[in-house]
């Protein structure tokens, strides 16, 4: 097992300390380890082998020339190297941003490759500064409303379309842009109009990388499926077999340069720029979570918000497309033996060596390769297993992954992302504004306070009736708590001359709760119903004096506990 890393913060430097609050290299750097550096640097070069054939594919996905898909890359591991709060996060592009680049400039650019070149640098910086801005003001936790079945219904939908827009590349065909399900009809409808070879490329890449994948894991199975796909064409004349092949791919690197935005195209773009957000903090910050609980240390959220939106924008300046926290790479750079960020810049020099000397040898490349390297690379995204999970959990689980799903199948990209959160929303209210309310007994051997209606051999108490609101009350939840409590008096039989109700699961409480706790009182108090609180915390106790719901009602209708009120109320009944 791999030793527990320590980054002695305070060891280093008073610089690193100082500046390490934001530059988070000049905290961990002074203390890192040399004997670390070989292994980094075989990891980066192992990292090197995923992310080039990935960073190409992706590019594809967004619709863009296959060296941008590198350029991100480049920029988005060496930046967040600088920045991060993980050690073995790797950014780069990822499947899921690079498709909601091609929804979002598609429309806007039409068939222009200069216009789509500048539009996606355009959204890429976008997303940046929408990164750096929500770090600005603390949203880090933003994404954790977004829930986990919402999230994997939207990625599984993702993966479907990501695959159904491969198939032009897959099989040779020309297939026209439409939702999911339009698109997977022109597919299955032109089947038969395949070209063999191209067909016969992408069944031999994905076949190695299945097997190197469940067989040979340590081996670079992209890099190595890349490999023969260019020797397969130089050797073959797959070009002159109708394989269509990538072409000419520039060797070095741009001028860096602001790309321009137009105010008729801003509203679509900071649309697309805002998924791209939520969808790359969302994956990024799942993975560094991961790798941090897997090596027992802690991860800034705010860190990665600041160090993923410069990233973006260092991306974006290259002509690059998005980068995020990938699942593949960062667990492939985990698996790799990282041991810091250091495997990153290393890759990012390998990177940039392979933009320098070794693009020409791209030229050759079937696009059916990459095709078949991008169709392995997002079957992650089709997590099964976790659905079955949580529907084997909850089965009201599915009733949150097939929209999403279907959504973004039916609606597209964008609109089936909105559907996602606002989903999402829309059970974080439910949730809220339906607290149980509880009527309480209590074990005669364990003395415990539990459900009565769960637990009928509980003991009652004559004349006394004691309700505990569990979940959140505020001013959705208050008509709920209230009617609640009416109606179990009313079908009380016989009625209680008494209603104790426990706050114990309140820390605090709105002013619209403590008017419905009021008017509850009065309500019960003028059909003769006594009400006392019980568990009343100090910040609850405060709101209701200020209310002046203390003084009206008097201190001895407050009681420290459940027992204590009953040992004043209470008469043991059957």
């Amino acid at each position: 097992m791999r030793s527990k890393q320590k980054y002695n913060l305070s060891g280093g430097k008073a610089w690193g300390r100082r500046t390490g609050r934001y530059l988070t290299i000049a905290g961990w750097l002074p203390a890192y380890k040399c004997a670390w550096l070989p292994v980094d640097i075989i990891a980066g070069i192992a990292l090197v082998g995923l992310l080039v054939p990935e960073g190409m594919g992706y590019a594809g996905i967004a619709g863009v020339p296959p060296q941008a898909g590198l350029y991100a890359a480049l920029a988005g591991l060496f930046i967040y190297a600088l920045f991060g709060s993980s050690r073995q996060v790797a950014v780069s592009a990822t499947s899921s941003t690079a498709v909601i680049v091609a929804a979002t400039v598609g429309p806007l650019a039409g068939a222009d490759p200069g216009r789509y070149a500048e539009l996606t640098s355009a959204v890429v910086l976008l997303a940046g500064l929408i990164f750096l801005a929500a770090w600005l003001a603390r949203l880090g936790f933003v994404s954790d409303f977004i829930a986990r079945p919402v999230v994997l219904g939207f990625v599984f939908g993702l993966a479907l379309i990501i695959i159904v827009r491969q198939a032009s590349k897959l099989l040779g065909i020309h297939v026209n842009e439409g939702n999911f399900f339009k698109m997977s009809w022109e597919v299955l409808s032109n089947l038969g109009h395949a070209n063999l070879p191209t067909l016969t490329v992408t069944l031999t890449g994905l076949a190695t990388l299945v097997i190197l994948g469940r067989y040979a894991k340590k081996v670079p199975a992209a890099l190595l499926v890349l490999a023969g796909g260019i020797a397969a064409s130089y050797s073959l004349g797959l070009a002159g077999r109708g394989v269509a092949l990538v072409g000419a791919v520039p060797s070095g690197l741009p001028a860096p340069s602001l790309p321009g935005i137009s105010w008729g195209d801003l509203s679509t773009l900071l649309a697309g720029a805002a998924g791209i957000v939520l969808v790359a903090y969302a994956e990024g910050l799942g993975s560094a979570r991961m790798l941090a609980d897997r090596h027992k240390y802690e991860i800034d959220p705010g860190a990665e918000l600041r160090a993923t939106g410069l990233a973006n924008i260092g991306a974006s300046l290259l002509g690059g497309i998005p980068v995020a926290g990938g699942l593949s790479g960062s667990s492939a750079n985990d698996s790799n033996g990282a041991r810091s960020e250091i495997s990153s810049m290393a890759a990012s020099a390998f990177l940039l060596l392979t933009l320098l000397l070794l693009t020409p040898l791209f030229r050759q490349l079937p696009e059916a390769v990459l095709g078949a390297i991008v169709v392995y690379a997002v079957r992650h995204m089709m997590n099964i297993k976790e659905i079955m999970r949580f529907a084997r959990i909850r089965r009201d689980s599915l009733s949150m992954i097939l929209p999403a799903l279907f959504g973004v199948l039916l609606l597209g990209v964008l609109p089936g992302l909105a559907l996602a959160v606002v989903l999402s929303f829309a059970v974080i209210a439910n949730e809220l504004s339906r607290p149980r309310v509880v009527l309480l007994g209590k074990m005669k051997k364990t003395g415990a306070w539990v459900d009565a209606a769960r637990h009928p051999e509980a003991q009652r108490f004559t004349g006394l009736s004691i309700y505990r609101i569990q979940g959140v009350l505020f001013f959705a939840s208050a008509d709920v708590v209230r009617n609640a409590i009416r109606k179990s008096v009313q079908k009380a039989d016989p009625r209680p001359k008494t209603v104790a109700i426990d706050l114990e699961a309140l820390y605090d409480i709105d002013a619209t709760s403590v008017v419905m706790l009021d008017d509850l009182w009065q309500d019960l108090n003028s059909a003769g119903i006594s009400v006392v609180f019980t568990n009343v915390h100090r910040p609850v106790r405060e709101v209701l004096k200020r209310e002046g719901l203390i003084q009206r009602l008097g201190l001895g209708k407050f009681y420290s506990s459940v027992d204590s009120a009953v040992a004043q109320l209470g008469q043991a009944g059957n």
